[in-house]
Parts: C-alpha cells; structure tokens; sequence
C-alpha cells in the first residue's frame, strides 16, 4: 500500500511516501508557514518520486497535539485529497509519532510538546504487543512539567526516554527532578515523516483507519479564541 504520510503540527513540515519501505521523505524545519509550503512538499515529493497523485492508497496524518493553525492546515490537506483520491484516511497523534521515533527503545518514552505557562503536552509510551509500535501507558494530555515529573518519578523506577521539543525546552527541570533516570534522544528529537508512515501502515493493515468526516483535531486544550469567548460570558 502506497501510503502518503504528512504533519504539520509542529514547526516541521514532515512528508513521506512509503511502502513497506521508505521510499522518499521531507522534515523541513523552517521559518516559512505550513501554507506556505505544505502542499509544495507533497507535489514535490510525489513529483520527485516519478509517481503521480492517482497512484497514492492511502494518507497518514498527524492530528495534534501541536500548533492549532498546523494542524488544521495538515488536516484539511490531507482530507481534501483522501476524498479527491477517494482513499483511506488514517490520524496520528504528534506524540505517538514521535515516541515511535525510537523504535530500538524498550524503556517508557516520553514525549513532550511545549504548551507554554510551564506546560507540555505529553504521554508516556512503550512498545507492549511485540508489533514494534509504542503504545500509551500514560494517557495523552496537558500537564504542568514540575507536578509531571513527580508523577513519573513516583510511577517509574526504570529509565525514561524523554524527547520532543518540549524536552529540550525543559531539559533542565526534567535532569534536576529525575537525574540519571532521564535520557535524552538528541537525533530524533523532531517529528519524522516515516514515523508517522510506519504508524499509518500498521493501523491500516489492522484495520485502524478512519472515517473522513470523524477525523478531527486532537488539541488536548482550548484555542485562544475560544477561552476569550468563554471569559466573555463569564464562564470560568
């Protein structure tokens, strides 16, 4: 299966084609817009490949936690064209894509996502079944890093693989709380276009796709807007 595999959620542009195997891939990490350049990378890519849109299965996409704009942008791209294609359609969460950055791993691996005022968007995974996927053992969600880090010291005794760019924002913090017990991945520490290939990949195969009108934004918070709106009413 000819799997298109794309992510905007963070400021990497991440794009794959992949099947069985990578088959090309784009992580661009710049200063320019998702609008700017998302579509540009998949016509790009599928150009530079020697195939055509008509010859894509299927499409992968990172649904959030992230930046709210990315990740509407990488949605409505990778919708669009599923139903242009009429094909199947599966979401990722940024955070499961990057843990799966770590294949070779065994230990709990955390990503982390800064969601500013102190906090992460985070999860902690390891592999459980044997299919090499990393699976969630603590729930997706926005938590403050300091009362974070008390909670996985007093859960985990082990190693803890922390990655993301939240990581790096609090690196700091995570090696005073925790010291030898956190681990820093320094290579794979960005969204990756095959992660979320390989994740895709299985999901489908094992019947994990997505209807296209169900697929929707994981934010794991509100937006801005919508906080404004809810302090104008009163509502706290």
């Amino acid at each position: 299966m000819l799997i298109l595999a794309v992510d905007s959620s963070t400021s990497v542009g991440a794009v794959c084609l992949y099947k069985e195997e990578v088959i090309a891939e784009y992580n661009l990490n710049l200063d320019k817009t998702h609008s700017q350049r998302l579509m540009d990378q998949i016509v790009g890519i599928i150009d530079d490949a020697y195939l055509e849109c008509s010859a894509l299965e299927a499409i992968a996409v990172g649904v959030g936690p992230g930046s709210f704009t990315g990740i509407r942008i990488g949605l409505a791209t990778a919708k669009s064209l599923a139903h242009a294609l009429d094909i199947p359609v599966v979401g990722i969460s940024t955070l499961e894509a990057l843990a799966n950055n770590l294949l070779h791993i065994t230990e709990p691996i955390c990503p982390m996502l800064d969601a500013r005022r102190q906090r992460v968007y985070t999860a902690v995974y390891q592999e459980k079944d044997g299919l090499g996927l990393k699976e969630p053992v603590v729930a997706e969600d926005i938590k403050e890093v300091d009362s974070f880090l008390e909670e996985l010291s007093k859960r985990f005794k082990q190693k803890i693989f922390f990655i993301g760019p939240g990581a790096e924002e609090y690196r700091e913090l995570i090696e005073d709380r925790l010291g030898t017990q956190a681990e820093f991945s320094l290579e794979n520490n960005l969204v990756q276009g095959k992660s979320l290939a390989q994740i895709g990949s299985i999901k489908l195969k094992t019947g994990g796709g997505d209807k296209l009108m169900d697929l929707k934004p994981n934010y794991l918070k509100r937006s801005q807007a919508e906080r404004d709106w809810q302090v104008s009413k009163g509502d706290f």
